[in-house]
């Protein structure tokens, strides 16, 4: 096989749009195993990974439980969990149960529930005590090659359902298609420790601008990612993603995990009146 082969193989293998439902068939959970820093090797609670890679950097995303069953869980199904987030750089949204969250090197805590999105620099120590009889969250989790400046240093606990006054039109330029405008945005971290690592909400829909929106509220918009993967939890609405290259059409629902591959083209389609993400987008080389 020759180089230019051989590229264009990782390319195609590299280049795909993942997706999964917030509810991963039991075959799909295993053990959460990883070493935590001072502490060695722990298992606690269970996985589903729905992405398991991105174009650049380490890029998983998935889903977290626990409960009476899962490994390292009390009876009643509560959970103590120390964790670092030594993989990266993670953005989390609670899905079921509720919980108690302390930084340990400051003695702060924040109550999480369903709708709570939780982002957790990498090496940050937090005690996760999670009420019985379940929990689950799902995840996102980036760590590039290349160190960040001043890298954020606390937890950071927001909501799905925030609605802050400085919503922002969400302008882009496709490399084909030009200058976009596709629904309005803010922004949860506007950096992560390493490579390029972003996260916010964003929603289109009736009223909500954009270059191609109809009556009904649908938006339909051309996408490239350009800034890095992105990587989604669909919180509101329907929509429909196209492979530009090949025509295959995925559908997704409120609920399910989207991944899109930068430099892949699609075409996203919000379907009306409205719809709602948590995104985060990833790139292992820092921005110009």
């Amino acid at each position: 096989m020759g180089i230019n082969e051989k590229v264009q193989l990782d390319s195609v293998a590299s280049h795909k749009v993942h997706g999964g439902t917030q509810n991963p068939t039991q075959d799909q959970w295993v053990p959460f195993e990883w070493e935590e820093p001072g502490r060695g090797k722990q298992v606690q609670g269970e996985i589903a990974v729905i992405r398991s890679h991105g174009t650049s950097g380490s890029l998983q995303a998935g889903f977290w439980r626990t409960g009476p069953t899962s490994p390292g869980a009390s009876k009643n199904g509560s959970h103590k969990v120390v964790y670092s987030s030594p993989l990266g750089d993670e953005t989390a949204c609670v899905i079921e149960g509720s919980a108690t969250l302390t930084v340990t090197s400051t003695g702060q805590k924040f109550d999480i529930a369903p709708g709570s999105i939780v982002s957790s620099p990498k090496n940050l120590e937090v005690t996760w005590e999670i009420n019985g009889p379940y929990f689950k969250k799902y995840w996102c989790i980036f760590n590039g090659t290349q160190a960040t400046p001043n890298p954020p240093s606390d937890l950071l606990v927001t909501n799905m359902n925030d609605n802050p006054p400085d919503w922002q039109e969400y302008h882009f330029v496709e490399p084909k298609e030009g200058p976009q405008v596709a629904g309005e945005l803010f922004f949860i971290r506007p950096g992560g420790s390493t490579g390029t690592m972003m996260s916010g909400i964003w929603r289109s829909g009736k009223g909500i601008a954009g270059t191609n929106v109809d009556a009904g509220g649908a938006l339909m918009t051309p996408y490239t990612g350009v800034l890095g993967d992105e990587t989604i939890l669909l919180l509101e609405g329907e929509v429909d993603v196209v492979e530009t290259l090949s025509g295959k059409k995925h559908s997704f629902r409120a609920g399910d995990v989207i991944g899109l591959s930068s430099g892949m083209h699609v075409t996203w389609t919000s379907r009306g009146p409205f719809s709602k993400k948590l995104w985060v987008i990833s790139k292992d080389k820092l921005p110009d």
